[in-house]
C-alpha cells in the first residue's frame, strides 16, 4: 500500500477518535500505528499472495457450487444412486465412496478444488443418511493425504521446493508411506462405522423427507450436469487457474438458472465468504510474522540446542510423530521452512535428504486440515456445514494417531 495513503489513514483515524471519543485516545495511538506499520511492510503482500492462490477462487466456486446446490443437481444425482443399489446403499458404502471419490479429486493437484469436488456432491447423501459430516470430512482428507505423492500436487510444491529436492524423485520415495495408509483409512471406516451404530442405530436411511425448494430446476439437470463435467474437466485435466474456471461457471449457471434472481443466491454465500475474507486477513498476518521477522530460524536453532544429541538422529521421526497437532497451532508453511535444517541434522548422520523428506509429503497432509490456521480447512468446513473449531478439535486427535498408525506400518515393513 502506498506511504501516502497509509499516512493519510492513520491521521484519520486519530481525528476521528478525538472527535467521537468512543476509544481511549492513548489506546488508539498505540495500537494504530503498529498496525498500518505491518500493513505497510509485509501483511498486505501476504494477504494479496492468499487472495490470489484462493481468495478469488473462493468466491466463485462458493457461488457456484451454492446455485448447484440450489438446482437440485446433486440430490438428483444421490437419489439415483441410492435408487441404483437399493439395499445395498449404506453409511459403509458411504464412507468407502467418500474415499474413492476424494482420492480421485486430489488428482487436481489442490485441495480446494478436490473438496469443491468431493463435498458437494456426497453431503446429501450424508444428510439421508444422518452421517457424521466432520467423521466424512476427516474420511476424505485421509485419502487425499494418501495420493498427495503425485508430483503435480501442491503438497509435493510445497515440500520439493522447501526442501530444494526433485519433485519427482520425492514423490517415488513417497509412494511406499502412501501404501501404508490403505489400512490406516480401512480402520477408520471401522471406527466411524461403529460409532455411527452407537448414535444412530442403523446403517441405513434416516431423513426421506425432500424439503420443498422454490429454487430447483429439475429441468435443467442434464444442462447443469453436463456443464459441471466440462468446468471440472478444465480444472483436472487442463490445469486451467482455478478461478477462471470457477468464474466462467458461475457466470454460464446463473445466467441459465437464475438469471432475474441470482441476488438471492448470492445472499446465502456472502456471510459465509466474508467470514473466510477475515480469517485469511488474520492467517496472513500470522504467517508475515513469522516469515520476516526470523522467527522461524530462531525455533530451529532452539529446537537443535535443547534436543539432547543422541534423539537428533530421529528428530525428523518425532516431529513426524507430532505434526498434527504441531500444525494445529502454526501454519504448515512455516514447518516446511524447518526442512532445511533437518536435512543438515541427517546428514551428519549419514541419512540421504530424500529419505528425511519423503514421510512428510503424505503425513503432514493429515494435519493440513485439521488445523484453523489453514484457509482450506474453513472451506471444506463451509461446503460439510460443520464448525471449523468444533471440527478441528475432533480431527486432531483422529488423524494424530492416523499418523501414528501409518509411521507404525511404515517401522513394520522397513521404510523408515
Amino acid at each position: 500500500m502506498n506511504a501516502t495513503v497509509m499516512a493519510i489513514i492513520l491521521v484519520l483515524i486519530v481525528v476521528a477518535t478525538v472527535v467521537t471519543k468512543k476509544v481511549p485516545f492513548n489506546f488508539v495511538l498505540f495500537i494504530v500505528p503498529i498496525i498500518c506499520s505491518l500493513l505497510l511492510d509485509f501483511v498486505l503482500e501476504q494477504f494479496s499472495s492468499i487472495m490470489k492462490s484462493a481468495g478469488f477462487m473462493l468466491l466463485f466456486a462458493f457461488l457456484y457450487f451454492q446455485m448447484l446446490t440450489e438446482a437440485g443437481v446433486f440430490d438428483t444425482i444421490v437419489s439415483a444412486v441410492t435408487n441404483k443399489l437399493g439395499d445395498k446403499m449404506n453409511v459403509i458404502v458411504i464412507m468407502i465412496l467418500t474415499s474413492v471419490i476424494a482420492a480421485f479429486a486430489i488428482l487436481t493437484g489442490n485441495f480446494t478444488p478436490a473438496y469443491l469436488i468431493t463435498f458437494p456432491i456426497l453431503v446429501p447423501l450424508y444428510k439421508k443418511y444422518d452421517f457424521d459430516r466432520e467423521a466424512a470430512f476427516i474420511i476424505a482428507q485421509t485419502a487425499m493425504s494418501a495420493m498427495c505423492f503425485i508430483p503435480w500436487g501442491i503438497g509435493m510444491a510445497y515440500t520439493s521446493s522447501s526442501a530444494g529436492l526433485s519433485a519427482n524423485e520425492l514423490s517415488k520415495a513417497s509412494v511406499p508411506w502412501a501404501l501404508c495408509f490403505i489400512p490406516a483409512i480401512v480402520l477408520q471406516w471401522v471406527y466411524f462405522g461403529i460409532k455411527h451404530k452407537k448414535r444412530v442405530g442403523t446403517f441405513g436411511v434416516v431423513v426421506e423427507n425432500v424439503e420443498e425448494n422454490p429454487y430447483r430446476r429439475p429441468k435443467l439437470f442434464w444442462i447443469n450436469f453436463i456443464l459441471f463435467i466440462v468446468f471440472m474437466v478444465g480444472l483436472g485435466v487442463f490445469s486451467l487457474p482455478p478461478y477462471l474456471v470457477f468464474m466462467a461457471a458461475t457466470v454460464v449457471t446463473a445466467m441459465i438458472n437464475y438469471p432475474k434472481n441470482f441476488g438471492e443466491i448470492f445472499g446465502k454465500v456472502g456471510p459465509m465468504y466474508l467470514n473466510i475474507i477475515v480469517m485469511l486477513l488474520a492467517i496472513s498476518v500470522y504467517q508475515a510474522v513469522f516469515n520476516n521477522t526470523g522467527m522461524v530460524g530462531a525455533i530451529s536453532d532452539g529446537l537443535i540446542k535443547i534436543c539432547p544429541k543422541f534423539m537428533l538422529e530421529y528428530i525428523h521421526i518425532i516431529l513426524l510423530l507430532l505434526c498434527v497437532i504441531i500444525i494445529y497451532f502454526i501454519p504448515f508453511q512455516i514447518f516446511n521452512a524447518m526442512y532445511p535444517v533437518f536435512i543438515s541434522i541427517g546428514a551428519g548422520f549419514g541419512i540421504p535428504a530424500v529419505t528425511i523428506i519423503a514421510p512428510f509429503v503424505c503425513n503432514l497432509s493429515l494435519a493440513t486440515s485439521s488445523t484453523p490456521t489453514n484457509s482450506s480447512t474453513y472451506l471444506g468446513c463451509a461446503l460439510t456445514e460443520t464448525d471449523v473449531q468444533h471440527f478441528c478439535k475432533k480431527a486432531v486427535p483422529v488423524q494424530t494417531v492416523t499418523n501414528a498408525i501409518v509411521i507404525l506400518l511404515a517401522l513394520i515393513f522397513g521404510i523408515v
